[in-house]
């Protein structure tokens, strides 16, 4: 029997979960409160160039496709898209440069080059394990739901848990392959992409680097908006009815009340905000949710006037005490002496997205969360850093800026409802992973779900694309639609 859904928020996870929802010919209304939807996958546009508002890089391309199949598309028929080869070139504090691949016979090579004739073997044996982590780890503890600690403390988990080590600290995991610390900075960077430091990261995120060394890193044409774009359409083809510009201030038992007084009302209702942010704001519980948020970023997108042919598509710069970075930036809650950021140019891929004349460069630096505060003498002095290496790297010149636009910690927590202004929202630690991670349905409402970075299985695209195929699976089997 057909029923009637709200999805409030439409960022990816709302967006797909209402797709979900209403291929099944389920009355689906999404409200955002937002001018646009996509949350923090939207396009950001100056100086004639386009940018990515947020993530940048495309990897785990499963759940995308499987999601379109569910739909009765071809994800190929929607979106045009290319592999990132080299995947992205590293600059190190000491000069050297390495452009990381893909293509196994390829990396082998250039670790050769770069790190001597013992670095490859001991990569094939890092990208070997890891790959049978990824393979055991993502059916097993990623795309399903928990409906009880047997479902994670069973048997064959724990089983999976001893054989991999799952719970083993990353940074000196990969230590035990790689003796040279600029190959440890290599594969244990990646759990920046989680707003996680490796250094307090589980082992089980080494899949990340697997995910992009032995998968390959992806770019839709059109930019990672074009994902937003596309499940938009798909909705509004299946009779999704997109709300902009409305506003959510409660929801409660299957009712959602909007800013301008509005009640709607219906079988379920999936959350997409914040989940810090709803329980606060929207459900207005009583007692906060004790959690641990991820780092924040500065993030600077520049219509660049002239080229940096030194830059790829994808770049990440280690500063020269990499542990020591990230421990400013986690524990210390300091502003770091000598950042480490990454740099993109996604001109290089498709060169309609910037301006005649110019590169849409786009900088992302990791900072403290707004457990203290981030004013403009802050801002500056990251980006005097930042635009010092990158002037004496890479040629750069700051007054070749036509146009820069800013995103700081406060504007992540004002804009887009991040607690704490923490751009990746909840934070991996081993006690906010799998089981341990919030649930997609709440506890106190029968009637209310939850999808996106905040709930399990946790951040990213692949992520959220799954957190709302479990979301629905949950959402189906309890309110019998």
């Amino acid at each position: 029997m057909a029923g009637r859904f709200i999805v409030v928020g439409a960022g990816v996870g709302g967006l797909s979960a209402a797709a979900r929802l209403a291929h099944r010919g389920h009355s689906v209304t999404v409200f955002e409160k937002g001018s646009e939807a996509g949350g923090r996958n939207k396009e950001v546009r100056l100086g004639g160039c386009s940018f990515d508002g947020g993530p940048t890089l495309l990897m785990m391309i499963e759940p995308f496709r499987r999601l379109y199949s569910d739909l009765g598309e071809c994800f190929d028929d929607h979106l045009d898209l290319r592999k990132c080869e080299p995947c992205y070139r590293v600059f190190f504090s000491d000069k050297t440069t390495f452009d990381a691949s893909s293509d196994r016979g390829t990396m082998a090579s250039r670790l050769t080059d770069v790190f001597g004739t013992r670095a490859p073997n001991s990569y094939e044996a890092f990208l070997s394990d890891v790959g049978a982590l990824y393979r055991d780890a993502i059916p097993n503890f990623v795309e399903r739901n928990y409906d009880s600690p047997l479902d994670f403390f069973g048997p064959r988990q724990l089983a999976l848990v001893a054989r991999h080590g799952l719970l083993g600290n990353l940074a000196k995991r990969v230590a035990r392959y790689f003796d040279d610390p600029k190959l440890r900075m290599l594969f244990s960077f990646q759990t920046m992409y989680l707003g996680l430091s490796p250094f307090e990261s589980p082992w089980v995120y080494s899949v990340l680097a697997y995910m992009e060394l032995g998968e390959g890193i992806w770019y839709p044409i059109g930019g990672l908006p074009a994902i937003t774009r596309s499940l938009e359409r798909l909705g509004a083809d299946r009779g999704v009815d997109l709300r902009l510009d409305c506003p959510a201030t409660a929801i409660s038992g299957g009712s959602v009340t909007l800013a301008n007084g509005e009640t709607h009302h219906a079988d379920a209702v999936i959350c997409n905000a914040d989940l810090s942010y709803a329980e606060r704001e929207l459900l207005h519980t009583a007692k906060p949710r004790r959690a641990k948020m991820s780092c924040s970023a500065l993030v600077l997108h520049i219509a660049y006037r002239g080229s940096l042919p030194k830059l790829l598509h994808h770049n990440v710069f280690f500063g020269k005490d990499f542990e020591h970075n990230l421990r400013q930036v986690f524990s210390l809650l300091e502003i770091p002496d000598d950042p480490s950021f990454y740099a993109a140019v996604s001109c290089r891929t498709e060169p309609g997205r910037a301006a005649p004349g110019c590169e849409n460069l786009m900088i992302l630096i990791p900072c403290p969360n707004l457990e203290r505060p981030f004013g403009s003498a802050d801002e500056q002095t990251l980006r005097d850093r930042v635009f010092e290496r990158l002037a004496a790297e890479t040629g750069f010149e700051p007054s070749r800026c036509e146009a820069v636009g800013v995103t700081t910690p406060n504007d992540w927590k004002h804009d887009l409802n991040l607690e704490k202004g923490a751009a990746f929202g909840l934070s991996h630690h081993l006690t906010q992973s799998a089981y341990f991670r919030p649930a997609n349905r709440c506890k106190t409402d029968p009637k209310l779900y939850f999808v996106g970075a905040s709930t399990v299985p946790g951040n990213g695209l692949p992520m959220v694309l799954i957190s709302a195929e479990l979301a629905v699976q949950r959402l189906i089997a309890e309110q019998g639609a």
